[in-house]
């Protein structure tokens, strides 16, 4: 060890009494930091910002600014500050959605299914694992198979939630389970829905995230994360007519704040949208009059 970083080792131990965690991370960013340009105000600003301004970074710039006596003269950029920035979801158009179903069952009908349950229900990637077999209401189901199928998630907090499965994407469930199940018959039903087997094993959340960032890339060009599914999916509902209210309830939400987030509004659609019901508004008027 060089004699300077030993030095600084020795003030970091025995002045400022730090424990010897702090004090290997701090030496990491000290073998980084080029001592030559200690007295740069550019340098020492770029050199936290090129490490996120993190905690450890500013408190080994700051040691050592101190143990060279040069703290009053370099001023450390201000610390972040609020909340995390959220990352924007992006939209995804329907041609999207289908391309990537298409390729993800292309791979496998459990990738594939995956992907269907996570768009339809807007489900969280920590909600796919819980997934089992009788979450899904079959029997309300077989009773009208031209219904959607409700399926209910354990969302955050372990709170439950219900959500609607196209019958379509019911059936392809019912029929694959049966026959791996080996509930052949259907009159055997009953056995198969109440059957407590995990609909995709012992998958884990982060598994659910890789497959459908990695499978968009390949499939689109470009990343989609799961959870900008479930936007994509709340914007379709509102499209569809949902009120806000419901798809809080079905998203899971506690505030409708945080609903609103998740709605990708068109400028030209809100002011067609807006234009149609002053005009329906101007014509119910006029037949009044």
């Amino acid at each position: 060890m060089e004699q300077d970083a030993i030095e600084f080792l020795e003030y970091l131990t025995l002045t400022k009494g730090l424990m010897n965690k702090s004090i290997k991370d701090y030496l990491d960013y000290y073998k980084l930091f080029d001592l030559s340009k200690v007295s740069s105000q550019e340098y020492c600003d770029k050199f936290i910002q090129d490490h996120r301004n993190n905690s450890v970074v500013r408190g080994m710039l700051l040691n050592l600014l101190q143990f060279r006596g040069m703290h009053k003269i370099i001023d450390l950029p201000p610390r972040k500050t609020g909340s995390p920035k959220i990352r924007i979801a992006r939209e995804i158009s329907k041609k999207e959605i289908d391309m990537l179903k298409d390729y993800l069952y292309s791979k496998s009908f459990k990738k594939g299914l995956i992907f269907e349950l996570m768009y339809q229900g807007a489900l969280r990637k920590v909600e796919v694992p819980t997934i089992k077999i009788n979450s899904f209401r079959w029997a309300r189901w077989m009773a009208d198979m031209d219904q959607p199928c409700h399926l209910i998630v354990l969302g955050k907090r372990d709170k439950e939630r219900v959500v609607l499965i196209n019958p379509e994407t019911a059936e392809k469930i019912l029929n694959y389970y049966r026959k791996k199940l080996m509930f052949i018959e259907l009159d055997d039903y009953e056995r198969f829905a109440n059957s407590p087997v995990l609909l995709f094993g012992n998958m884990k959340e982060h598994e659910t995230y890789n497959l459908i960032k990695r499978s968009s890339i390949k499939c689109l060009g470009r990343d989609i994360r799961p959870h900008e599914l479930r936007h994509c999916r709340a914007t379709e509902l509102e499209k569809m007519g949902v009120a806000i209210k419901d798809i809080k309830v079905y998203l899971g939400h506690s505030n409708l704040s945080t609903t609103e987030i998740y709605l990708h509004r068109n400028e030209t659609e809100s002011i067609e949208n807006i234009q149609n019901i002053m005009t329906y508004s101007h014509t119910l008027k006029g037949r009044v009059s």
